[in-house]
């Protein structure tokens, strides 16, 4: 081979040099194991890998030129062709080690051995065995031996062992085939079909290694988790979105148990705003009737504390309206029993959370919730559009309310959500200013909604609130102005002196 050649030639003429070459290369290649250089290896792992490839080659050839000159300097040449034929095996074999992990770096992965990403020790098995098996055939091809001889003197030997290790192969294949179609990788959870659930820690060539909860390890054989269903659970940063069944008495209105059961779960900090939960009637021909409730987590492992908070938010808020989340019902009743009796919050009190009320007396706050109305939008529809005039103030008593502007493309930018306690049209209903937002039900929406007229009559009473009023609409459309600026919307600020004047003029 030329290139042992080439180095017999350079030990030939320098034999101190090329063995000052060799120390130098294996100080190098043993000293990357060390904490020193472990962190540049890290840094640049396809460089050390390329370095490897010529370095480990060179390695074998001087070993192999100093042995062969360290033979004819004792006369026992009669080793040296046995010699150069064990450089050359190794140099095959070497070449092949370097170019599998080359190509796992650069084409699969360059993460650490601890990383989630890594690759199973199957897969690695499986690329490096087969590098190797091409450097033992180009050996072989190119030292002209015949292979023919050792298929029939192992055919044999592999019937045996193919016979003895049914099971041992079948998990091979199985393990080879899990690699193929991915089903799940380092770092995800899984359930198997008992319940058992497990974090992937490796896949070997025999059994999948599950990490449970208790910290044991779960060694499932891959042949059986090949046959098996099972669910990927999958790691931190995939989103997992259950649904749990709540029982509420049927005495409870479904309208009414569907928003409390929406307040209790965006009460939770721990259950995403963003895709809203959903709440949904799914059996009301039993009593008591269900509900469904569909929040999404972060992840799979923050289900747990977010379902905890979540169990304690629908306790409180079912508890708080007289209810109670109801078992299967069977009784038999042998005496009148006082019925539940379950009512939504009251107008009043509604009105009673509301800024523009903590000047207004009990006979007042009565006065409006005679002229008031409740009434119930369903999701999706609009309730005020952008450009048109409000003709009452809405209060929302249960739902959210979705805030948007149209940009200067002309699309639809979410602007705010208003939820329970939360008003809207005050502005627009008294300055008779078209309404710069349009107002649309994110959800079922139950709304309260004041007559003007009757808010006319009450700051004809009350002159000396007037300046509060300015002041809540003076608030209200600062906020309104730097909506207006960033949907590109044409300024028209007002000014206090607006405001008051504007009152004025309302209530002659």
């Amino acid at each position: 081979m030329r290139a042992l050649n080439i180095f017999d030639l350079f030990v030939e003429n320098s034999p101190w040099v090329a063995l000052v070459v060799l120390v130098l290369l294996s100080v190098l290649l043993f000293a990357k194991r060390t904490t020193f250089l472990r962190g540049l290896i890290q840094k640049y792992p396809i460089k050390i890998a390329l370095f490897e490839l010529i370095a480990v080659p060179a390695m074998l050839l001087l070993v192999g030129s100093l042995g062969q000159k360290f033979l004819r300097l004792n006369g026992i040449e009669e080793f040296s062709r046995y010699l150069a034929d064990a450089t050359m095996f190794g140099l095959f074999l070497a070449i092949a080690w370097c170019l599998a992990r080359l190509l796992e770096l650069f084409f699969l992965s360059n993460r650490a051995e601890d990383s989630e990403t890594y690759l199973p020790r199957l897969q690695r098995g499986l690329l490096f065995g087969g590098f190797l098996f091409v450097g033992l055939a180009s050996f072989i091809y190119v030292k002209g031996y015949s292979i023919t001889g050792l298929y029939i003197s192992t055919g044999a030997v592999a019937a045996l062992l193919a016979f003895a290790m049914q099971q041992t192969l079948g998990d091979l294949f199985s393990g080879i085939a899990l690699s193929i179609e991915h089903p799940f990788k380092l770092g995800e959870r899984i359930r198997l079909a008992d319940g058992s659930e497990g974090k992937v820690i490796d896949i070997n060539w025999r059994a999948t290694r599950l990490l449970a909860w208790d910290n044991s390890t779960l060694v499932v054989p891959n042949s059986e988790l090949a046959k098996q269903g099972f669910v990927n659970l999958h790691g931190f940063d995939h989103l997992y979105a259950p649904w749990y069944e709540v029982s509420v008495p049927a005495e409870v209105d479904p309208r009414l148990a569907q928003a409390i059961l929406l307040e209790a779960a965006l009460k939770c900090n721990r259950v995403m705003k963003d895709p809203l939960p959903l709440v949904r009637l799914i059996d009301a021909t039993t009593v008591p009737y269900r509900y469904m409730i569909w929040v999404h987590f972060p992840n799979y492992v923050s289900m747990f504390a977010g379902r905890e908070q979540l169990f304690q938010e629908i306790h409180y808020a079912l508890k708080n309206i007289g209810a109670q989340v109801s078992p299967g019902i069977h009784e038999l009743h042998t005496r009148r029993a006082d019925m539940m009796q379950v009512e939504p919050p009251t107008t009043k009190l509604v009105l009673k959370m509301l800024d523009i009320s903590k000047s207004l007396s009990d006979e007042e706050l009565d006065a409006i919730v005679e002229q008031s109305s409740r009434e119930t939008v369903e999701v999706g529809t609009t309730i005020v559009a952008e450009g048109d005039t409000a003709k009452t103030i809405d209060v929302i008593v249960h739902g959210i309310v979705e805030t948007s502007v149209r940009g200067q493309a002309g699309e639809t930018r979410v602007v705010d959500q208003l939820r329970a306690g939360d008003y809207f049209g005050l502005t627009s209903v008294l300055m008779e200013t078209p309404s710069f937002l349009t107002f649309k039900a994110s959800t079922n929406v139950t709304l309260v909604s004041i007559d003007i007229e009757c808010l006319r009559r009450l700051l004809l009473n009350r002159p000396d609130i007037h300046d509060e009023f300015a002041i809540i609409m003076n608030e209200r459309m600062q906020t309104a102005e730097v909506v207006r600026a960033s949907g590109g919307q044409t300024d028209s600020r007002f000014t206090m002196k607006d405001f008051l004047r504007r009152l004025e003029q309302w209530t002659q």
